[in-house]
């Protein structure tokens, strides 16, 4: 990361409404303008500023859609700094009882861009890493040969998740959790895993996911892991 990208995160992530829209967008879901206002607070042409400039500086992707502009995070490098940077900061406590109901949904189980972190992702990357599936070497982490085996048979194609332009396995540092969870191809291959055997359903209010009671009996059986998370 350059000292000038260093600077433009920087700048962005000292306004409070910017955040909020960002924190959304963690999600790795495409959101409209009136989205993102409503997520800060502010009024949508004050939102269209703020996308307006952080398009410009590469942060953002837009689709069309009939006469609607669709919104996604574009650099992964800043969705995994995004992350980071809420693990050295303090908690800001809540006040409403339906904040706090999703704050803990949120610590519990979310996405983090497009893979799985909180409480959830972090105790499956402490399950691969001591299956031996994933392993470090000088502080890279690289799936193995049974890692591979394992995703195998878990539908997962190890060789098409090569192909894909983005980096192929990485750890991203967890915000609530201050330990590390898998990122990467990986890492969101796991997450279509867990919503594609309906092991989660993503919350409408956040971007937290929600462990389901056939997720946690499943994985429980099959990777004979109890993942100590109450199921919806």
């Amino acid at each position: 990361m350059t000292d000038s990208q260093v600077t433009a995160f920087a700048q962005i992530i000292a306004e409070t409404s910017k955040v909020a829209m960002i924190n959304l967008m963690m999600d790795g879901e495409f959101h409209t303008v009136n989205e993102l206002a409503r997520s800060a607070k502010i009024k949508p042409h004050t939102a269209s500023y703020h996308v307006k400039n952080m398009k410009e500086l590469g942060l953002l992707t837009m689709e069309k859609h009939g006469r609607f502009h669709y919104y996604q995070l574009a650099n992964q490098e800043f969705a995994q700094f995004f992350e980071a940077i809420g693990a050295v900061t303090e908690v800001t406590p809540v006040r409403y009882l339906s904040q706090r109901e999703e704050a803990k949904k949120m610590i519990e189980g979310r996405t983090c861009y497009d893979h799985l972190a909180g409480q959830l992702g972090v105790n499956v990357t402490q399950y691969l890493l001591d299956k031996d599936y994933l392993s470090y070497v000088d502080q890279d982490v690289y799936l193995t040969i049974q890692g591979e085996k394992f995703l195998m048979s878990e539908g997962i194609n190890v060789e098409e998740l090569r192909k894909q332009k983005r980096q192929f396995c990485r750890m991203c540092l967890d915000w609530s959790e201050r330990k590390h969870h898998v990122a990467g191809s990986v890492g969101h291959a796991l997450f279509h895993l867990f919503l594609r055997n309906q092991w989660i359903v993503k919350s409408e209010k956040s971007r937290a996911v929600l462990l389901t009671n056939k997720g946690i009996e499943e994985i429980k059986q099959k990777w004979t892991l109890d993942l100590n998370i109450k199921g919806s």
